[in-house]
């Protein structure tokens, strides 16, 4: 008898603007391995957080099925020569299937802070309104290991389920309110990759 075919696996790159995103990438891969089957999400840590360096690993990795970009909005707002380069490049790709960008703002640690909490309060830089709020949440909060896993932060009494809710209220938040700040994409992200189903699948 012949053995079922294996379902293809799409190789995907997904391009964080620091650690903090790989670390959360690789807890996700030993968290939800069953739904990740048919992916293999390969995280890239970028030298720099600049949009230059940004352009370049897409443009290294254009040939994978996916790039993902996962973008922490702190650091482009902060000077507006990098906030209309990184517009250049989001128009650049804007009609690609295969090159997608997900931002947070401020950064990534946002995402974290919905697990416990709903806020569209306006924060800084990272350093230190969000980082003063989330250590009231994860003791002792630093960008490595164990801290920005998935695993820890639900340790430390987040709730996955209540994230995926918080990060598209948000989005909706910010579209209703014309606003550029406190919001996060992280669950379109995380459906792309399959840890979360879309909600068209659902229907």
């Amino acid at each position: 008898m012949a053995r079922p075919k294996q379902p293809e696996r799409k190789q995907i790159v997904i391009i964080g603007d620091g650690k903090t995103e790989s670390i959360y990438v690789d807890s996700l891969k030993a968290v939800f391995k069953d739904k990740l089957l048919g992916y293999n999400p390969k995280p890239l840590i970028p030298k720099h957080s600049s949009v230059a360096e940004l352009r370049k690993l897409i443009e290294a990795n254009i040939n994978y099925d996916k790039v993902l970009c996962v973008v922490d909005m702190d650091t482009k707002l902060r000077d507006m020569k990098e906030m209309t380069e990184y517009q250049k490049l989001k128009q650049k790709y804007r009609t690609s299937k295969n090159v997608i960008f997900y931002e947070t703002h401020p950064c990534t640690e946002l995402w974290f802070y919905y697990h416990f909490q709903y806020t569209t309060s306006e924060f800084g830089l990272f350093e230190p309104d969000l980082k003063r709020q989330l250590e009231r949440k994860i003791s002792g909060y630093e960008k490595k290991l164990p801290f920005c896993t998935h695993q820890h932060i639900i340790k430390c009494g987040g709730n996955f389920d209540s994230a995926i809710v918080n990060g598209p209220r948000s989005i909706d938040s910010r579209d209703a309110d014309e606003r550029n700040y406190t919001y996060s994409e992280m669950v379109l992200f995380l459906e792309e990759i399959g840890v979360v189903e879309k909600l068209d699948d659902k229907k």
